[in-house]
C-alpha cells in the first residue's frame, strides 16, 4: 500500500490514485455533527472542494448519506454528485440522472404515529421524518438512550419483520431491509463513472460499515472517521475538518504525480 504521512508526520495516510472511486458519508465525515440534525454547518469552501475533486477523478465520486439526495442538492449547491440517500433507499448514478426512491415502506407511517405518541415520554428526542427512512436522535437525552432504542425496536418489530435498526451515536435509525450503504457502492460500481476503478468509503459511524465492507470486497479501501472502534478501517481520520483538508489536497496531488 502506498501512503504518504500526514502534515504532523505521525501517522499514515493513503496516497491518492487517479483511479480511485471516493464515496463519502456526510455527517461525522464531511462536516461535524450537531445537536440537531439541521443545525450543522457546511464549510463555504465544501462544495468547491467536492466540484474540484469531481474534475479530479473523472466524476467518479458519490455521497452515499443517511440523508435525502434533495437535502444534499441543497445544501452542497451548486455542486451536485451521484447520492445515494437514506441509507441506499434512493439513489443517483450519475449527477444528471434522476433519482431513484424504493418504494415506500408500508411500515413507516403507522411506525411514525406510535414513534411520536410512546417517545413523547423522553422531552428532548427528536425524530427526523424522512420519506423511505426515519431516524430518532437522543444526544439531548444520552443517559436514556439504551431505553429509547429499545422502546424503538419494540414498536419497528412489531409492525414489521423487514425492518432493519442500526445504532448509530444517540441515534438509531430504523430502515427498510435489504438497502443499505454498501448495496449503493456496489450499484454504484456497475456504472459508466465508477466501473474498474479503486473504491475507497470515508465513513464515521455504525451505518457505514457495509459502505466499508462493500468497497473493501472491490478491492478497497475503508477510511474511518473519528474514534469510533472498528476492525475494517485500512486508515483513520480523526475529524472532519482533516477529511476536507485532505480531500482539498487530492487534486494537487494527483496532477504532481501525472506531471
Amino acid at each position: 500500500m502506498v501512503t504518504a504521512r500526514t502534515a504532523a508526520g505521525d501517522r499514515l495516510q493513503p496516497l491518492p490514485r487517479a483511479d480511485w472511486a471516493l464515496f463519502l458519508d456526510i455527517d461525522g465525515t464531511l462536516i461535524e455533527h450537531a445537536d440537531h440534525p439541521e443545525g450543522v454547518s457546511i464549510p463555504d469552501h465544501l462544495p468547491d472542494v467536492l466540484t474540484r475533486l469531481q474534475f479530479a477523478l473523472d466524476g467518479a465520486v458519490a455521497l452515499v448519506s443517511g440523508r435525502t439526495i434533495d437535502w444534499m442538492d441543497k445544501r452542497f449547491a451548486p455542486a451536485r454528485l451521484p447520492a445515494s440517500g437514506q441509507h441506499g433507499a434512493e439513489i443517483r448514478l450519475a449527477p444528471d440522472a434522476p433519482s431513484v426512491p424504493i418504494p415506500t415502506p408500508t411500515w413507516r407511517r403507522p411506525l411514525e404515529e406510535a414513534l411520536e405518541r410512546e417517545l413523547a415520554a423522553w422531552p428532548g428526542v427528536f425524530i427526523e421524518h424522512k420519506p423511505l427512512s426515519l431516524a430518532v436522535h437522543f444526544r439531548a437525552v444520552a443517559s436514556s438512550g439504551e431505553a429509547i432504542m429499545a422502546k424503538v425496536i419494540e414498536l419497528g418489530s412489531g409492525l414489521d419483520g423487514s425492518v432493519e435498526f442500526l445504532k448509530g451515536r444517540f441515534v438509531i435509525e430504523v430502515r427498510q431491509g435489504g438497502h443499505d450503504k454498501g448495496t449503493a457502492v456496489a450499484q454504484f460500481m456497475n456504472t459508466a463513472l465508477f466501473t474498474g476503478r479503486k473504491p475507497v468509503f470515508l465513513g464515521d459511524d455504525v451505518t457505514d460499515e457495509d459502505g466499508f465492507r462493500a468497497a473493501r470486497a472491490a478491492g478497497g479501501l475503508a477510511v474511518a472517521v473519528g474514534p469510533r472502534a472498528t476492525q475494517q478501517a485500512d486508515f483513520r481520520l480523526d475529524t472532519p475538518e482533516e477529511v476536507r483538508h485532505w480531500l482539498a489536497g487530492i487534486p494537487e496531488l494527483l496532477e504532481r504525480v501525472g506531471s
